[in-house]
Parts: C-alpha cells; sequence; structure tokens
C-alpha cells in the first residue's frame, strides 16, 4: 500500500467517525430554542455549515467577478455556493417543532407557521427511509409535517398516534392525566 491511499483512508475514516459522533451528540442534546424551550430547532450544524459555505462563496463571488479573465463556470458556482449558504442559514432560523400535549406547531423552511391539533389529523404514516424512521402527518387543512422522530422529540405526537390505534378516535383534552404530555390514559371499553 502506498502513503497516499493509507492517508486516504485513515482521513475517510476520521471524517466518518466525526459524522457519527456528531449525529450521536445532535440525538442526545436537541437544539431548543431559548425563548421557547418547547421548540425543537435543527441541530447547530446547519447554521454552521451555512455560514461557511455563504462566507466562502462570497469570497468566490468577490474574487471571480472582480477577475476579468475568470471563466463563466466559476462566477456561476460561486454564486450557488453563495445561495446554497443563505439557504442553509434561513432554513436554521426558520424552521421548529413544537409538539404539545394536544397539537403540535410547526413552521416550515420557508417560515410558515402551522399548528395541527391532533384531532385535526387527516393522515400519518411512519416510514423507513435509508435506515431512519420518517413521520410524515398532514392535517385535514393541508399541512404537512414531515420529520425523523429519532432525531426530534415527539413524544407527545408519538402518544396521539398510539392513542389513536388503540382506541379509533384521538385524545381529547380530558383524554391527558394531569396535563403531562405523553401520559394519555386508554379508556378499559375500547
Amino acid at each position: 500500500m502506498s502513503t497516499e491511499l493509507i492517508l486516504k483512508l485513515v482521513i475517510g475514516a476520521l471524517v466518518a467517525v466525526l459524522l457519527a459522533v456528531g449525529a450521536w451528540w445532535a440525538r442526545k442534546h436537541p437544539n431548543r430554542s431559548k425563548e421557547y424551550p418547547e421548540q425543537v430547532r435543527l441541530p447547530k450544524v446547519v447554521p454552521f455549515i451555512g455560514w461557511l459555505f455563504f462566507v466562502f462563496g462570497l469570497l468566490m463571488s468577490l474574487v471571480s467577478f472582480a477577475y476579468a479573465p475568470s471563466p463563466l463556470g466559476a462566477r456561476i458556482t460561486a454564486v450557488a455556493i453563495f445561495l446554497g449558504g443563505l439557504a442553509f442559514v434561513l432554513m436554521y432560523r426558520n424552521w421548529y417543532v413544537a409538539p404539545r400535549a394536544h397539537e403540535v406547531a410547526f413552521r416550515t423552511v420557508l417560515g410558515k407557521e402551522h399548528v395541527v391539533p391532533y384531532s385535526d389529523i387527516a393522515h400519518y404514516r411512519v416510514q423507513v427511509m435509508k435506515g431512519q424512521p420518517i413521520l410524515t402527518v398532514k392535517s385535514v387543512n393541508g399541512a404537512k409535517l414531515s420529520l425523523n422522530i429519532r432525531t426530534f422529540d415527539v413524544t407527545p405526537l408519538m402518544a396521539a398516534i398510539d392513542f389513536h390505534k388503540v382506541t379509533g378516535r384521538w385524545p381529547a383534552r380530558t383524554d391527558v392525566v394531569g396535563g403531562s404530555p405523553g401520559a394519555e390514559k386508554y379508556p378499559s371499553g375500547n
């Protein structure tokens, strides 16, 4: 084996281990909003990557547009990296999910806010995509929430779905014991 191949393998293994550790840490320590602790936001690596791409794309754009014989491809690439970084920063700023005892509130990456009472859920599905369980919830008014349930703690929503599976109806406000999320009592007659 050549030194170059060994170095590539070591760097690749190091990057894989760092990504795995970062993903594990993000799951164990969800990024909660300081103002509203019930809101879970995207992991903090998203704005870090966004700002990195934003600054790098801005510098590349300045160089490619300031230097006259710069090829068109370099200019397009610089602007694409800049816009990609801007998209990551805006996505982090806008998106959140806040599961509550009787409803789930969320904001999309485009900034549109929705509050979906569990009784307004028209369809839900958990499917495995690339080894990760993805929950998709659609409300009667068309709002759609799709997220990884291993990454984001949506225990009250999952408890309401379990309640719906057992009883055939969504939990009412009287079905929650003491107002604690995820502590629904199941009627003995159903």
